[in-house]
């Protein structure tokens, strides 16, 4: 037998004709609901008599069809008599596709006759516009009343009919029936009941042995190549979800829900079948197309879900993965008064399904904005998978990309990527494989673009983070702090915490020493700004920097965020509240954070007092002194090999001396600018472009005079 698909219109085809006429079921249920229900009459008013063909067909009467002249008693009569020689024989299967696969369904859940006999009514029924005449000549009906009509059109007793559609009963906790359960008090017979369409496809396919019906919903995970010693930076996670599943497992402990959420390459399903085989659990994943390679609607693989649940409940060591789970759980509409989960949506069976799952699941998404509060509290154990630290990332970049020989240069700098994730590394040694480079620089260069063009199109910066590029050579001698910065940085180099923040003019050697201050510790930096914390969405903003924080702690990092003034604001002055909970959330971080801070700051008198008292120490980066900027004058000249004439150094230096608001950072810029410019360094033009840099200042009104 064939069955059309759930989105097609039945048609006058021969196959139409074939799924309707030659089922012997459609025509017992058809006859008894005619005969036992009374509706005859009341269908043979409402259309005239019996003229439908396809209707005629399946009761075997399409003579009656041609003779306008039959009395309505005789028709009335014909249909009685048939339906009691139908009854008082074996009724027998077609040994169809079907039926072998409804037969294996029934197998695998250990389905009564009873509930086998309503799914098969359910899915045959839906196939034929003949028979929904005459279901809907029913007319709506009380659940009560739909039940006795269920009862009469399969001739089982109404206390089956009722244990079979029970709420826990195998039918519905399977997902293989699903009810209406929308309150309405009265409804049509048809709009009653629901199968699933990847449920009713897969029945209705030819499979290549008996148990390839049961991969339509599910199927053996594919094996990862990767080792729970690649999750390193998750060990505290790994090690508290091992000894939990295990536990659990040997325990046969119910509600075991894992939820595993990042951004898209992050690895959360590797990590997952990593996870799995390190428990010696064999991992199960729910599938997201049918066999055409069609995609799955959310609520038919939630159905898919609990039959996989159900036909593994008595097996050992298995785990279940539901990945991409936005696309069955609801969408959220958010309003003024916060987000609203979509009417439809039923929250108790939802919880229930997280509460009572015999075997391990875990779930997969990307976020979790879309899930309900509710939902969220139903999964025991929560991991956001961020993206990996730096460290991390060069594993990762040995991994994927350490046999193609690249230089160790190169994956240092590749390894600054931020949004560096598994899955960009793995596609660009895939299309290495194919390349054609001429040497490794070219390989290089190559791979670089590609992982690039993977970031750019995902809203990412394709470069990698800068490293602090030093036009002149670094030393703190230039610098005019308030504090002693050789005693602080060896008192770091002993206690690898504090929480610093200095403050000055722009230039003035600030970011540096943060730079310095990892380089003397042997750690690597993680510099932030305003830009990549700050959020156009509530709560965000929040999370970044937590997320930073973490980063840090994680991969043994200094952090530095610059320009702190732009979201550290004072809160007496905040007009929003995300301005405050911005400022909350960086002081509980600041507090709990186990390693080296440093915030820097060109506007000192808008930061938030309170977040001030945090810092243990506030140290102000001055302009340079007279002494300092002539000696790194003098450096700089030398560094491009060009010295001053005795008869010139008085005036160099008396001029020199008049910039009083220069800064390390002004010769830095200039040097850039001779650069750009292809101009080479001299006296002369290092001190004009120096004192066109400190006009430009704001405030600054000083001139000294150059003829």
């Amino acid at each position: 037998m064939t069955l059309l698909n759930a989105n097609e219109q039945p048609s006058d085809n021969a196959d139409t004709d074939k799924i309707s006429g030659n089922n012997p079921l459609l025509k017992l249920w058809n006859l008894r609901i005619l005969v036992r229900l009374n509706v005859f009459n009341r269908f043979y008013d409402r259309y005239g008599g019996l003229h439908d063909p396809e209707t005629m067909h399946i009761l075997g009467l399409p003579e009656l069809q041609q003779d306008e002249g039959v009395d309505k008693k005789i028709v009335f009569s014909t249909l009685r008599d048939t339906l009691k020689t139908l009854e008082s024989q074996t009724l027998t299967f077609p040994n169809d596709v079907f039926s072998t696969n409804i037969a294996i369904l029934q197998q695998s859940l250990n389905l009564t006759p009873c509930e086998i006999n309503i799914l098969r009514f359910v899915i045959v029924s839906s196939s034929s516009t003949g028979f929904n005449l005459v279901v809907e000549t029913l007319g709506e009906m009380s659940n009560e009343q739909i039940r006795h009509t269920l009862s009469v059109i399969l001739n089982l007793p109404r206390s089956e009919i009722d244990n079979a559609i029970r709420s826990n009963g195998a039918l519905r906790s399977s997902g293989l029936l699903r009810i209406d359960t929308s309150g309405q008090y009265m409804r049509l017979l048809h709009s009653c009941f629901d199968v699933p369409h990847s449920i009713k496809h897969a029945l209705t396919q030819e499979q290549n042995n008996p148990a390839a019906i049961l991969q339509c919903f599910f199927k053996i995970a594919d094996p990862s190549p990767l080792l729970i010693g690649d999750f390193s930076h998750l060990k505290t996670d790994v090690d508290l979800l091992t000894c939990y599943l295990r536990s659990a497992e040997k325990n046969n402990a119910p509600g075991v829900n894992v939820l595993i959420y990042g951004e898209p390459g992050t690895g959360k399903t590797e990590l997952v079948k990593t996870l799995s085989k390190h428990c010696g659990f064999e991992l199960y994943e729910i599938t997201m197309q049918d066999m055409e390679g069609n995609p799955i609607d959310g609520k038919d693989r939630f159905a898919a879900y609990q039959l996989t649940q159900k036909m593994l409940a008595n097996k050992e060591k298995a785990a279940i993965l539901f990945d991409e789970i936005e696309d069955a759980f609801p969408d959220v509409n958010f309003s003024p008064f916060g987000h609203v989960t979509r009417p439809d949506f039923k929250k108790a069976w939802v919880h229930q399904l997280l509460e009572e799952n015999l075997i391990p699941a875990f779930w997969l998404c990307n976020s979790v904005i879309q899930l309900d509060d509710s939902v969220l509290r139903r999964f025991d154990f929560v991991l956001n998978l961020r993206s990996p630290t730096r460290n991390i990332r060069r594993r990762i970049l040995d991994k994927y990309l350490g046999p193609l020989g690249l230089s160790d240069a190169w994956m240092a700098k590749m390894a600054e990527h931020e949004h560096l994730v598994p899955a960009h590394a793995e596609s660009a040694a895939k299309i290495a494989l194919h390349l054609d480079a001429e040497n490794t620089s070219a390989l290089e260069k190559n791979l670089e673009r590609i992982i690039g063009n993977k970031l750019q199109v995902m809203g990412l910066s394709r470069k990698p983070r800068t490293v602090i590029n030093r036009e002149t050579h670094y030393s703190l001698e230039y610098l005019n702090p308030d504090q002693d910065l050789e005693a602080l940085t060896s008192g770091l180099q002993q206690n690898h915490q504090a929480r610093i923040c200095l403050y000055g003019a722009p230039g003035t050697g600030k970011t540096a020493f943060a730079h310095y201050v990892a380089e003397q510790l042997d750690k690597p930096l993680l510099k932030k700004q305003a830009s990549d914390i700050l959020s156009k969405w509530v709560g965000e903003a929040e999370k970044n920097i937590a997320a930073m924080f973490d980063e840090a702690e994680a991969d043994d990092m200094v952090l530095l965020v610059d320009e702190v003034d732009s979201f550290l604001l004072d809160r007496g002055t905040s007009q929003h509240s995300w301005e405050i909970t911005q400022v909350n959330e960086l002081l509980v971080q600041m507090e709990s954070f186990n390693g080296v801070f440093i915030a820097s700051t060109n506007l000192l008198n808008l930061v938030d007092a309170a977040a001030l008292r945090r810092f243990d120490l506030k140290i102000k980066f001055d302009y340079m002194k007279p002494k300092q900027a002539w000696a790194l004058f003098l450096q700089v000249m030398e560094e491009h090999d060009c010295h001053l004439k005795k008869s010139e150094t008085k005036q160099y230096k008396t001029d020199l001396a008049r910039l009083d608001n220069l800064t390390p950072g002004d010769f830095a810029t200039v040097v850039r600018q001779s650069r750009s410019l292809n101009k080479a360094i001299h006296p002369r033009y290092l001190l004009n472009a120096l004192e066109k840099e400190c006009k430009a200042k704001p405030g600054a009104g000083k001139s000294i005079g150059f003829m």
